[in-house]
C-alpha cells in the first residue's frame, strides 16, 4: 500500500511539473465511490449529479498508437469528464491481442497519465480496465487462459508506462446457467493460469428488477450483488488475493415495461439506493450505475436497457420525453449528497429491515428501509437525540427527539443523527407490569 502511495505521487508531482513546463494547470477531479458507466449525450448531467469516476462507453484499440495524434475520441470524451470534475477509467478493447502489442500500449497510456494526452484533458488518467464480460457473449470473452495471455500483453505496456496507475479487470458476468463459463469457474482458471499477477482490482456486474415477486423465474435483486461478490472473495481468498479492490462496473434496473413486469420510477430509484449502500457495506470500493441517459441499446424503447437510464430520451411508451430527469436521478443526486465523503460504520438487518450506518466527521447518517415482500408495517427508532429523518428525494420528513414510529415503503430514507435502535415492534408502555 506504502509503495502505491508513493507511486500515485510520484506521478502527480510529474504531471504538475508537465503543466508548468508547458504553461497547463491541472484541473481537481473527484475520485471516490460513485459511479456512471455508458456513452453520455450530455456529460453537464454529471457535474449535477457529483459523482466521482465514468466509464465512458468507448473502447481503445490496443494494438495502434496512432489514434493519440489530434483530437481523437477518446481525448474528447475524457477532456469532457475532467470539465465536469469526473474522474475517466480508459477501457482496452481486446477481442484478440497480438503478442507486439505491449508497446502501443505503452505509448498509448504514456500518452494519458504523463503525455500530451493529460495535458489535453487535464488531469492524467488513472484507471485502465482490460476487455468487457470477457466470460459473456461479448466478442471480448475467450477461455480463461487466452484471457490471461491477453491481460499479461496489455498490463505490462501498462505498468511500462504507468506503475502507479490502477488495471480494472473486465467486468464479469455470473449466474447458474453459465456453466464452467459462469463467474467462480472461470475466475479460478484465470488465476491458476497467472492473470492475477497482473490484476489491481476485480470487478463483476449484475442487474435485476425492484420487485422479485414478478412473473419471472430466478430473477437477480439489488441482493444478488451481495451473492456474488462472496462468491468472488471465495476465489480470490484461495489464490492469496483477499484483500484486493473489488469494484462494480455495470448494475442498474429499469423503470417502464419490459414484457410483463412494469416498475414505476419510484421503485427504480429506490433500487438505486439499496444496490449503492449494500455493495458500500460490503466494501466494494466503486459501483457504476449503467446508464445515464436512456441509449437506445435494445432500439425498441422497451428494453431493460433503454430503459434504464435515469434520464429520458424521448424513444418509448414509458418515455415522458428528451432531457427529462427520472427520479432515479434526484435519488442519485441526494446519495451523494448524503454519503459522499462518509466511512461505513455498521449494518443490521432483520425480518426484511435493513440499516446502514455511515460516519462523517463527528456526525452519523444512516440509511434505512423496509423490503415490502419481507415485512410490511410500520417500525419504531429510538435515537440518541435529535434525528432529522430525510427521504429518498432530500425531502424533510420530520424531526424527532424520542422513540417514533416510522411507517416504511419501498423507498428507502436517511436518518441524520445517531440511532440507538429499530425495532420492529412497538415500546413497552412505561408503568406496564
Amino acid at each position: 500500500m506504502g509503495y502505491r502511495c508513493l507511486a500515485f505521487l510520484s506521478l502527480e508531482i510529474l504531471l504538475v511539473l508537465s503543466f508548468s513546463v508547458f504553461g497547463g494547470a491541472a484541473i481537481p477531479v473527484r475520485d471516490g465511490f460513485f459511479g456512471v458507466s455508458g456513452i453520455l449525450p450530455d456529460k453537464t448531467l454529471l457535474g449535477e449529479l457529483k459523482v466521482d469516476c465514468v466509464r465512458y462507453g468507448f473502447f481503445i484499440g490496443p494494438t495502434d498508437a496512432s489514434f493519440i495524434q489530434g483530437n481523437n475520441l477518446h481525448t474528447r470524451q475524457m477532456t469532457a469528464l475532467v470539465e465536469q470534475g469526473v474522474s475517466p477509467m480508459a477501457t482496452f478493447w481486446a477481442p484478440e491481442v497480438a503478442d507486439d502489442a505491449r508497446a502501443s500500449v505503452e505509448a498509448i497510456v504514456s500518452y494519458y497519465t504523463s503525455g500530451q494526452g493529460a495535458l489535453a484533458i487535464g488531469a492524467p488518467v488513472h484507471y485502465w480496465e482490460i476487455g468487457n464480460e470477457e466470460n459473456g457473449a461479448w466478442k471480448t470473452s475467450c477461455l480463461p487462459e487466452e484471457f490471461a495471455r491477453r491481460v499479461a500483453i496489455i498490463s505490462s505496456g501498462i505498468r511500462a508506462a504507468c506503475p502507479a496507475c490502477r488495471i480494472v479487470m473486465g467486468g464479469l458476468q455470473d449466474g447458474p446457467q453459465m456453466g464452467e463459463w459462469a463467474l467462480e469457474p472461470y475466475l479460478t482458471r484465470f488465476l491458476e493460469a497467472g492473470g492475477g499477477e497482473w490484476i489491481d482490482v476485480y470487478a463483476f456486474h449484475y442487474y435485476g428488477l425492484a420487485n422479485p415477486q414478478v412473473p419471472t423465474p430466478e430473477v437477480e435483486t439489488y441482493l444478488s450483488g451481495e451473492e456474488v461478490l462472496a462468491r468472488m472473495r471465495r476465489v480470490l481468498d484461495h489464490f492469496g488475493k483477499g484483500s484486493s479492490s473489488v469494484w462494480v462496473t455495470e448494475t442498474s434496473t429499469f423503470s417502464g415495461r419490459v414484457g410483463d413486469v412494469e416498475q414505476s420510477e419510484d421503485e427504480q430509484a429506490a433500487d438505486l439506493v439499496k444496490r449503492f449502500v449494500s455493495l458500500r457495506s460490503l466494501g466494494v470500493e466503486k459501483v457504476f450505475w449503467t446508464y445515464l441517459t436512456e441509449p437506445k441499446y435494445e432500439g425498441t424503447g422497451e428494453g431493460f436497457f433503454d430503459q434504464a437510464g435515469l434520464v429520458y430520451d424521448g424513444f418509448g411508451p414509458s418515455d415522458l420525453g428528451a432531457g427529462v430527469k427520472k427520479k432515479g436521478f434526484f435519488a442519485y443526486q441526494e446519495l451523494v449528497r448524503e454519503l459522499d465523503e462518509t466511512e461505513f460504520s455498521g449494518c443490521s438487518r432483520d425480518a426484511g429491515v435493513t440499516l446502514v450506518r455511515f460516519r462523517r466527521g463527528e456526525g452519523t447518517v444512516s440509511v434505512l428501509w423496509q423490503d415490502p415482500w419481507i415485512r410490511q408495517g410500520p417500525v419504531w427508532v429510538s435515537p440518541r437525540a435529535s434525528v432529522r429523518v430525510v427521504d429518498l428525494y432530500g425531502h424533510e420528513v420530520g424531526t424527532f427527539l424520542g422513540t417514533f414510529k416510522l411507517d416504511l415503503e419501498l423507498k428507502p430514507v436517511y436518518l441524520q443523527g445517531e440511532v440507538d435502535g429499530i425495532s420492529t415492534h412497538p415500546p413497552a408502555l412505561q408503568g406496564a407490569p
